[in-house]
């Protein structure tokens, strides 16, 4: 695959994550959230890694650093959303509060995926080379297998 097309395979299998927990949030059905997460760690960890250390960089030159910055500041939002959402689940049964906690947090994360997969089109003017130095530094992210709640802990101690 191409840079373009693995960044937004992650973002459909996001999407389709975000999904299946608005689902089980709505059913009540916490073994499924902490389920979804648990999953959810292993592929957001890395793309959110790779996207602040390398993607959002290099694509300064078209957004401007302020664009920049609200990515970045999006990300600060689904890192509380999402370790919220994760506290709640560690709870044996939800109170009519707690579901609606839940909820509101994962509205909060629900549309980044499909407003960062517009990223490819800009990603799309960077040369080959760029493209394929990108690329690289996906893989090499993508081995080190950095959790999405590792990196949390990452960019606290940076």
């Amino acid at each position: 695959m191409t840079l373009m097309q693995e960044f937004h395979a992650d973002h459909q299998k996001v999407v389709g994550a975000l999904f299946e927990l608005r689902q089980a949030i709505a059913a009540l059905d916490i073994t499924r959230v902490r389920s979804i997460l648990e999953d959810a760690e292993g592929l957001i960890g890395p793309h959110f890694k790779f996207e602040e250390l390398y993607l959002y960089p290099a694509l300064e030159q078209f957004l401007g650093e302020s664009h920049v910055k609200r990515l970045v500041n999006e990300h600060d939002g689904i890192f509380r959303s999402v370790r919220r959402i994760a506290q709640l689940a560690q709870k044996e049964a939800w109170s009519d509060s707690d579901r609606a906690s839940a909820e509101a947090n994962l509205e909060l994360i629900y549309e980044h995926p499909i407003g960062c997969d517009g990223l490819t089109l800009w990603m799309e003017r960077l040369s080959p080379t760029e493209q394929q130095e990108l690329d690289d530094r996906m893989q090499e992210i993508r081995r080190q297998g950095t959790k999405f709640s590792e990196y949390y802990l990452e960019r606290q101690n940076a």
